[in-house]
């Protein structure tokens, strides 16, 4: 299910590139990061370290007898340890810390822009949001979990490599061969894997987008019994997903398994070399044993390194993704506007100054020259106090309508009074303006919490007192549900109202944007799934409700009894508004009998 938003805010609307993500997950700990990467140092560098003092109460202690040397050596060796061991948790609970913080702040970051009425509309499907919106930005967070022993580790490997170079030339020479190997395969390797963890990633989220839209629409598939169908779609997509994950892991793979090798051969390289000059005497026991030491540590050091392109891969391919979308949406992950502080204050704009305030009329909805996808030149009033609907021979004209009303007109001007409606003013004029889509969404709830989602403040929303959900459900001719389900207001309602028949659903949608007393109220065919009967009963009870004299509404439908109803009607045919008055009145036309009543 492709999602729809509106235009962003110029202040929010990002540079012709936008900020990368994991620069800007460093940028937001750049205090600590210092201090967690010195103390990752000390962590490795302690570890190689032991070695190198081992061997050096081995020769001054141990060959040489001296028994003090010996036990300071031994209880240096425990110290450090225990130096290693705090530095370590201290350092470990830093980074996993700043790791966790990142992953909530790009999921919030990601959801808010999804949320944002001011974001771009955005035609993904819902599954591939929520995969970046939880896979990917995990991944990407990842950095935060491979910086802090990464640098330090590569610097301690290099610190090595100089020490046995200044023991022994070839000692040197073998190490800086075998990083220089595995410099070069890492090279090559990781914009391959990148490439590959890009498809996978996208693969899965084509499976995921499916499954999706499976769940959804599971009753349609059941009523069209085609199951089998739908179950051999989504298996094909899961299949496609396990075949680029197969392929990433053979290349992931192929690539563990050289640098293994290198890192092996090196080892091998330099115990041998090692061991030729200490039967030769160039190198002492003690000597010996720090070098293997030594060459192991580097070893398993650089075993983790050649993972690095593995790692590499995924998080800056998920990061990549974060940051497109949200370019998609016309944001970036830097928004101040989708900064955990603001999210976390940020509360919905009802337009109320103080709780039990009714917000008053706004002058109406005003369309002036209005040119909005189909719709060319449209000029229409909606004055408080009327219930105007509009009739269009084209499907297409209605989207353009509400597209034009949601602030993305082309051209020409729609306004709530005097005051324009554009995409950068969405976030505050939705307090005076309500849009009910044609497709409805309900949410995991109670039915009472499903009426409160735009109730005003100073409704009871708690349960003490009903007669605010009482009288929206009797405006929109629901008011047989609390008699029909075993709860009343507390039934649960599943998510997208996967317990109730169509026509329950969108009646519950209808009462929920007549629940919200809106001064201007937009509903785009709102009784397509009830029966005539109700139809009526639903077009006598709204039109009854929202006729009062500081309250404007629009209805973009062709529905009879809705028409019937309304004090005014504009027939658009071809983009344009051809006639207008009452419904009676324009039934007398040809063009207009002939629409309503197919």
């Amino acid at each position: 299910m492709p999602l729809n938003r509106p235009a962003p805010t110029a202040a929010s609307a990002p540079a012709s590139r936008p900020p990368g993500v994991m620069r800007s997950i460093l940028r937001q700990h750049r205090r600590e990061l210092p201090w967690i990467l010195i103390l990752s140092f000390l962590v490795e560098a302690s570890e190689m370290l032991v070695p190198v003092i081992i061997g050096f109460v081995i020769d001054a202690g141990i060959a040489g007898g001296d028994l003090r040397l010996t036990l300071l050596g031994a209880a240096g060796i425990v110290v450090m340890r225990i130096l290693g061991t705090w530095a370590w948790i201290v350092m470990f609970r830093a980074s996993q810390k700043a790791r966790m913080v990142e992953r909530h702040r790009l999921r919030v970051a990601v959801t808010g822009a999804v949320l944002d009425p001011r974001s771009k509309p955005v035609e993904r499907p819902a599954g591939e949001v929520l995969s970046i919106a939880t896979s990917d930005a995990d991944k990407a967070s990842d950095v935060m979990d491979m910086l802090p022993w990464a640098f330090p580790a590569s610097a301690v490997v290099l610190a090595a490599g100089v020490w046995l170079a200044v023991l022994d030339a070839w000692l040197g020479l073998a190490t800086l061969i075998g990083i220089i190997v595995m410099v070069v395969v890492i090279r090559v390797i990781s914009p391959v894997l990148s490439a590959r963890y890009d498809n996978q990633q996208s693969k899965a989220a084509d499976a995921a987008a499916t499954a999706t839209d499976l769940v959804h629409g599971l009753r349609v598939l059941q009523g069209l019994g085609v199951q089998a169908r739908a179950r051999a779609q989504y298996r094909h997509r899961s299949r496609v997903a396990l075949d680029a994950a197969l392929v990433n892991a053979r290349f992931s793979g192929v690539s563990s398994g050289l640098t293994t090798l290198v890192t092996a051969a090196m080892m091998a390289a330099v115990v041998i070399i090692a061991a030729q000059r200490t039967l030769a005497g160039a190198l002492t026991i003690g000597t010996l044993i720090a070098v293997v030491g030594v060459a192991r540590n580097n070893m398993g050091m650089l075993q983790g390194l050649s993972g690095l392109p593995v790692w590499w891969a995924s998080m800056s391919t998920s990061a990549r993704r974060v940051r497109d979308l949200l370019a998609d949406f016309g944001r970036t992950i830097d928004d101040p506007e989708l900064s955990l502080g603001h999210l976390r204050t940020a509360r919905d704009e009802r337009g109320e100054t103080r709780p039990g305030e009714r917000r008053p009329g706004t002058g109406g909805l005003h369309l002036r020259g209005v040119r909005a996808g189909s719709l060319e030149d449209v000029d229409l009033a909606v004055p408080d106090g009327k219930v105007v609907a509009v009739a269009c021979a084209d499907a297409r004209d209605a989207d353009a309508m509400i597209s034009a009303v949601s602030g993305r007109a082309e051209a020409g001007e729609v306004a709530l009074g005097s005051t324009p409606i554009r995409g950068a003013d969405r976030f505050s004029t939705r307090a005076d303006l309500l849009i009910e889509p044609h497709v409805v969404d309900l949410f995991d709830g109670t039915l009472r919490e499903q009426l409160a989602t735009r109730a005003p403040a100073s409704a009871a929303t708690d349960g003490s007192d009903d007669t605010w959900a009482s009288e929206a459900l009797r405006a929109a001719g629901a008011d047989d549900l609390l008699r029909i389900l075993p709860e009343g207001y507390d039934t649960r309602i599943l998510d997208r109202g996967a317990n109730l028949s169509g026509g329950q659903r969108q009646r519950i949608a209808l009462a929920r944007a007549v629940a919200s007393d809106a001064p201007v109220l937009v509903l785009h065919d709102p009784t397509t799934a009830v029966d005539a009967v109700t139809e009526q009963h639903i077009a006598e009870a709204l039109v009854a409700d929202r006729r009062r004299e500081d309250r404007a509404t629009l209805m973009v439908t062709r529905a009879p009894a809705l028409l019937r109803e309304a004090d005014e009607v504009h027939l658009v045919r071809a983009g344009r508004i051809t006639a207008h008055g009452s419904h009676a009145e324009l039934m007398e036309l040809e063009e207009y009998r002939e629409m309503v009543q197919r």
